[in-house]
């Protein structure tokens, strides 16, 4: 039975990129470590974790998951335009819980929502290790990473179109969130946050939620928005080996934690330095909210726990006495800068 086997599949990655940035005016967090940019000693968490293969998806607990979820679950299937104007639809496959795919989601929400916009979307949520039985055959095999996107158009004779990397994917739907003056520095801004604050913030939240003790907490994070029989088998498979396979897959551990922390603090740092200890308003411009500050805000949100994140955090069953107390150290700190109340309001 596949309940009964190691499954240390997991997808919830993105490319890696180059640190452009250095910012170091605005003062430290309470413990923090000296900057670790020009320390190669540590080994921080990267933003690539092992790609699932198409022969991955036919043998072993996958080829078991892979059949009960192409037979049994109904998420992706298209949702109907909500006016005529809607002629390009966008199927948004994801690991529901992401924050890379987070970053889309919103995107895609302040599009549909937009009168001038032609886009409509529909949400293709998975728990992480199954998101690869949709990524990897609607990109032909080239990928199993998430968030990817397949763009077509209700209009005849116009091809259809897979994204992924949630920078691409970005600066292809919305290329308004890079104003030309601000284009290479939001570019930058963003592949650095992809790169030092993505993977730090999931290392840091799931080396807490993945003790035995928060496994229902895992559980409803990661089965949110996602299908019935997907749900059950990440509940089953958790404590059967995936939770050590998401462990030894993303490198997480009390060493790769604590850098994950400093790392997570000197960006927080960083960012406030930037938005002038709160006097800007945005990040970059004056104007309107730009790449910089979508990206920074969703890659921030599992720690800082928004309210309005609050039905994908488990909702009211998880008041803050049944989240791990490192956890909720850790958001009270972060929430207390510039940067945090930034992501905030």
């Amino acid at each position: 039975m596949a309940s009964q086997e190691t499954f240390s599949m997991f997808l919830f990655n993105n490319r890696p990129h180059q640190n452009q940035h250095k910012l170091q005016k605005y003062p430290p967090l309470a413990g923090m470590a000296p900057s670790m940019k020009d320390d190669p000693s540590p080994s921080l968490p990267v933003e690539n974790i092992r790609q699932t293969r198409s022969k991955d998806l036919g043998r072993g607990p996958l080829k078991v998951s892979k059949f009960l979820i192409n037979n049994f679950s109904n998420t992706g299937m298209r949702r109907s335009p909500v006016s005529s104007k809607k002629t390009r639809h966008v199927r948004l496959i994801t690991v529901g819980a992401s924050h890379y795919c987070e970053k889309i989601r919103w995107a895609l929400d302040l599009l549909e929502a937009s009168p001038t916009s032609p886009t409509f979307y529909t949400e293709d949520a998975h728990p992480p290790a199954f998101a690869a039985i949709s990524t990897v055959p609607a990109s032909g095999g080239e990928a199993s990473r998430s968030p990817m996107i397949v763009m077509d158009s209700l209009l005849p004779d116009v091809s259809q179109t897979v994204v992924y990397d949630s920078s691409d994917i970005l600066q292809a739907i919305y290329p308004g969130l890079y104003p030309a003056k601000f284009h290479d520095e939001i570019v930058n801004f963003e592949k650095e946050m992809g790169k030092k604050l993505g993977p730090t913030v999931r290392v840091l939240v799931y080396h807490e939620i993945l003790q035995p003790e928060f496994h229902s907490l895992a559980s409803d994070i990661c089965g949110y928005h996602t299908s019935f029989v997907e749900d059950q088998l990440f509940r089953r498979l958790l404590p059967r080996g995936l939770a050590k396979g998401m462990r030894k897959l993303m490198d997480i551990n009390n060493d790769t934690s604590r850098l994950s922390l400093t790392a997570v603090k000197e960006v927080f740092s960083e960012v406030s330095n930037r938005l002038e200890g709160g006097k800007k308003q945005y990040l970059f411009g004056h104007d309107s909210i730009t790449a910089a500050d979508l990206a920074f805000a969703a890659l921030s949100y599992p720690l800082l726990r928004p309210v309005e994140m609050g039905a994908m955090l488990g909702g009211s069953k998880y008041p803050d006495t049944a989240w791990p107390q490192r956890l909720n150290d850790i958001r009270d700190e972060l929430r207390a800068t510039p940067a945090g109340q930034h992501v905030l309001k």
